[in-house]
């Protein structure tokens, strides 16, 4: 019997090694995770197809009427995570409606599809104009004195058939969030009970002390609230705060609401920033969720655990996962079992001329344990970085 696995494992291997060649001579899969510009990248392990799906938001990469001019969600298809396809146009807004709540002031940002009750759903952040600019609603005077809001900020959900799409914006009339709040990077999660929720970011832009936040979803239709949303944590619980402050302006040990802070800072100092949410249960059934903000000027991942493993919390901060400029992280499991974390690096990064370095996907190994996320040994295989620490 031993003898017959080895060579059933032997046989194994060469019909990978056969494909393996067959991907790298077909030119339906030319590109390397590395050769695109990744920001709040999200992978879809699609056991259906056998086929992984890399969703991005355009950021106007591609400005041509195939691609919305700019304003749309691209797809890379890829058999092993190694070879991609070209990217391919799954959803933009020139077809939205009159009465549509968002317009293409802005690509959709932080796409992310789930195969939910034999369909494909895409939860993304759309924008719109305001028609009159408004003050923040929370913060110190001076930010809100100082600052405006011009455009409007929601989550939407969009449906298709395949996770190669079209996909369709479900009710372009109203977010799931509250129409009147900034939202954005929302996420599905599903409690203990099997009912699916949302967790999204509230964004700092309108608090300041920016809020993670959920609503619960209709399982029959994942573009409707039920019922209202619920705090889950605000972004100064960060562990961090307290030593290093937050904002890419540098912080003020978490403290903006002095009169020092107030004369010094300058105009576009930001407050305390929520970002991309991802949760995933523990062993013992804890419900973990990664979330990103800033830390002395850069990106940084973060984590939280909600121990009674629902949604509703109550959550409690854990020790940061990485600080080297890099985050927005969401986690897959691959074809064969082993978990990995992607996330973009160089949010804030320049390099030597003070040039912005553009946003990558990295991934790396991740460890799901009941007292939080470890992170492992970076792919360089993968996502084609030789040094996370000097991503080029």
């Amino acid at each position: 019997m031993a003898v017959q696995a080895a060579s059933h494992r032997l046989r194994g291997h060469a019909r990978l090694r056969r494909r393996q060649r067959s991907i790298v001579d077909n030119p339906q899969y030319p590109l390397g995770m590395h050769d695109v510009p990744l920001h709040d990248p999200f992978v879809l392990a699609d056991t259906r197809s056998g086929m992984y799906y890399l969703y991005n938001a355009n950021y106007y990469q591609y400005r041509t009427p195939e691609f919305g001019d700019g304003v749309s969600v691209v797809m890379y298809a890829s058999p092993d995570l190694v070879h991609f396809s070209e990217p391919r146009n799954v959803l933009d807004l020139t077809d939205a409606p009159d009465n549509a709540w968002y317009d293409d002031c802005d690509s959709p940002w932080a796409p992310e599809v789930h195969a939910w009750d034999g369909r494909y759903w895409m939860l993304v952040t759309l924008h719109g104009r305001r028609s009159e600019p408004e003050a923040p609603t929370d913060g110190p005077a001076w930010y809100r004195e100082r600052h405006r809001l011009r455009e409007r900020r929601g989550m939407f959900a969009a449906v298709a058939d395949t996770p190669e799409g079209p996909f369709r914006i479900v009710d372009p009339e109203r977010p799931i969030t509250p129409p009147d709040d900034m939202t954005l990077d929302g996420t599905l999660a599903v409690d203990r009970d099997g009912a699916p929720w949302m967790i999204y970011a509230h964004e700092w832009v309108q608090l300041f002390d920016g809020t993670m936040e959920a609503v619960r979803l209709d399982p029959g239709n994942l573009s409707r609230a039920v019922g209202e949303p619920v705090l889950l944590w605000r972004a100064s619980e960060g562990l961090w705060h307290e030593g290093e402050g937050d904002a890419p302006a540098g912080g003020w040990n978490g403290d903006f609401s002095t009169p020092e802070a107030e004369r010094l800072l300058p105009p576009d100092a930001s407050g305390y920033v929520t970002d991309g949410p991802f949760v995933q249960h523990s062993p013992n059934g804890s419900l973990l969720s990664v979330w990103t903000s800033y830390s002395r000027g850069e990106y940084i991942l973060a984590q939280a655990i909600s121990r009674s493993g629902t949604v509703s919390g109550p959550w409690e901060q854990l020790p940061t996962i990485d600080h080297r400029d890099a985050g927005h992280a969401m986690i897959f499991r691959m074809f064969d079992g082993t978990p990995l974390l992607i996330m973009h690096t160089n949010m804030t990064r320049n390099d030597e001329s003070g040039e912005k370095l553009p946003s990558h996907g990295i991934v790396y190994e991740i460890d799901v344990t009941d007292d939080g996320f470890v992170l492992g040994r970076h792919r360089a295989d993968l996502d084609g970085i030789a040094d996370p620490d000097r991503d080029r």
